[in-house]
């Protein structure tokens, strides 16, 4: 069984967090910003999108791992990493891109600190294009 843990992690698991973190990057506010200049008086109703429907996808991401389900969480991670390719969360992405490509190799192994990995992530994308849409 692959279910993903809640509870303390070993330190392998953390050593594992911690480099998916690593590889995740800063929140890219050059990108996050090219993206609302090019999309202008649309961006805010894209990030409003963005962040109205990403939470969601995520919580399914759980559940699929919860589940043992590789096909489905390689599909919401896929659909995740697509939205956030269109919002410029390119760290986000290639974290979502990671969990696909591992979830389609049959690979659950690792999914627990990888979720943990995107909803920080996530958390940091968050706050910025929250302090975007006040600006």
């Amino acid at each position: 069984m692959h279910k993903f843990k809640s509870a303390p992690m070993s330190r392998s698991e953390q050593a594992t967090t911690m480099a998916v973190e690593a590889n995740a990057g800063a929140v890219g506010e050059d990108e996050l910003e090219s993206m609302r200049a090019m999309f202008g008086e649309d961006f805010a109703m894209l990030a409003e999108l963005y962040l109205g429907d990403s939470p969601r996808r995520i919580v399914a991401l759980h559940a699929a791992a919860a589940a043992d389900d590789a096909e489905q969480a390689a599909r919401v991670a896929h659909s995740l990493g697509g939205s956030c390719a269109s919002i410029g969360a390119t760290g986000l992405k290639e974290l979502c891109q990671t969990v696909e490509l591992d979830c389609r190799a049959g690979n659950l192994d690792k999914l627990g600190p990888q979720l943990q990995a995107i909803e920080s992530e996530y958390a940091k994308i968050e706050l910025r294009l929250r302090a975007m849409l006040q600006a």
